[in-house]
């Protein structure tokens, strides 16, 4: 079955059928005898308009009558009924006009007609590879749709003919069935413009910036505002806000690492109102991170993370990016905060991991791990499988302890005594955010 918004492309791909037929034909025709693609030419106009052409033979594929078909008129709806009828196709049998003519030579015209009736005959399922050239195909591969010459009796060809001006001529009437429809989309009425800004983080890939993209969540709209009003009371009603499951560790998401860019969805960030950029812990004070937005665009902000980490209470964005945690995002001006907030993840970082990721120990036993965002110190769980390490503030690390570098870019630890030979995943997490599974520890 074939679906399609435009009768004539069943009338081009049957048109092409015959186009291939006549050209692959070895008959011949004339005197001195010629390959019958020389001289004949197809048309889906109506007959009499060859009529004025004498320079060749002319085999017309005329749409003359369409007309629904009986056994698809009450096939069941595809859904609820909808205002637009689009749950139920309109099936349809179309009937062509099959006609040859040839001023003064029968031989041409009759040997036409012969080609062309064979090929229907030969080819009753029009499909993709009935006629593989045909570029008709390429929007429906699948779709297929069935041609016949149907028998009627001289009487009816007569009456028929009388709808025309001209003469009868040599002449079939060729069905093709079942024939659907497209329903038409249904226009949505246009949206009004945006009048506040929203913001949500979104699953899109971000380009020309550094570091992978780490953003996945889902898309969230605000309720209207009406036109001159306020922004500020309205930030209100723009929530709630939006809380990015998927950069959980539990739920198995990508949180930002510090050098990273990270992709929010949204819209109206491109007004006055947007201007500025806001990262707070929650129920804490907005901190301005401005300089990390790359470009501005009204559905779309994008943020390049500092390559570095530090205590936002000392050093706060954007001079590096904050100590890993749970953060909200917002935009507004004036150091007001005038749309929704959206939580995202900063996870620590892990660096120099190796393919394939084996990390061995030194001689004495000795794991050294380098990265970023491992502080504060008392908020970094390490465990090597099942197996948890404790956190130790000597000068070295001792079986079944870790230590922290200064800076929070490096850690060094040593397996738990009695620990069994073989290869563990090494599990990161500083305030409860996961950093991603990197180095497998090799226990010797």
């Amino acid at each position: 079955m074939w679906s399609t918004p435009d009768l004539a492309d069943i009338s081009l791909v049957m048109k092409g059928l015959l186009d291939q037929a006549i050209s692959t034909s070895p008959l011949k025709t004339g005197t001195p005898p010629v390959l019958a693609s020389s001289k004949i030419k197809v048309s889906c106009d109506s007959p009499e308009t060859v009529r004025k052409l004498a320079d060749q033979c002319y085999l017309t594929l005329y749409l003359l009558h369409i007309g629904r078909d009986p056994y698809w008129r009450n096939s069941p709806v595809a859904g609820p009924r909808a205002q637009l009828n689009s749950a139920q196709p309109l099936s349809l049998n179309l009937s062509y006009l099959l006609t040859a003519f040839c001023d003064g030579d029968f031989a041409t015209e009759q040997l036409a007609m012969s080609i062309a009736l064979q090929a229907i005959q030969s080819n009753p399922i029009m499909n993709a590879a009935t006629t593989p050239t045909d570029p008709m195909w390429t929007d429906v591969p699948d779709g297929e749709f069935v041609i016949s010459i149907e028998a009627d009796t001289i009487e009816e060809m007569s009456r028929l003919w009388q709808a025309f001006t001209v003469p009868i001529r040599l002449s079939a009437l060729i069905r093709a069935s079942v024939i659907f429809i497209a329903a038409p989309a249904v226009i949505a009425p246009p949206l009004p413009p945006p009048s506040a800004a929203n913001l949500t983080v979104g699953p899109r890939p971000v380009t020309g910036l550094p570091g992978p993209v780490l953003a996945v969540a889902y898309g969230q709209q605000a309720p209207p505002v009406p036109p001159g009003a306020a922004l500020d009371p309205a930030t209100v009603t723009m929530g709630p806000p939006v809380a990015v499951a998927g950069l959980t560790p539990a739920a198995g998401g990508n949180p930002a690492l510090a050098g990273s860019s990270l992709a929010i969805l949204g819209n109206g960030l491109d007004q006055p109102e947007a201007a500025s950029v806001y990262l707070n812990a929650p129920g804490g004070v907005l901190w301005d991170v401005t300089a990390w937005r790359q470009g501005v665009i009204a559905a779309e902000l994008d943020l390049a993370l500092p390559g570095a980490y530090a205590d936002p209470a000392v050093t706060p964005p954007p001079a590096a990016a904050p100590w890993p945690g749970l953060y909200e995002v917002s935009v507004g001006r004036g150091g007001v905060a005038r749309s929704n907030k959206v939580t995202i993840a900063i996870a620590p970082r892990v660096d120099g991991v190796t393919n394939p990721p084996m990390l061995n120990p030194d001689g004495t036993g000795l794991y050294a791990v380098t990265g970023g965002g491992f502080a504060p110190a008392g908020a970094v769980s390490l465990a090597i499988g099942t197996a948890a390490l404790a956190l130790s503030t000597a000068a070295a690390a001792a079986a079944g302890n870790f230590v922290i570098g200064a800076g929070g870019t490096t850690l060094s630890f040593m397996a738990p005594a009695g620990l069994a030979k073989g290869s563990y995943p090494m599990l990161l997490a500083v305030n409860g955010i996961a950093a991603s599974i990197g180095w497998v520890v090799v226990v010797v």
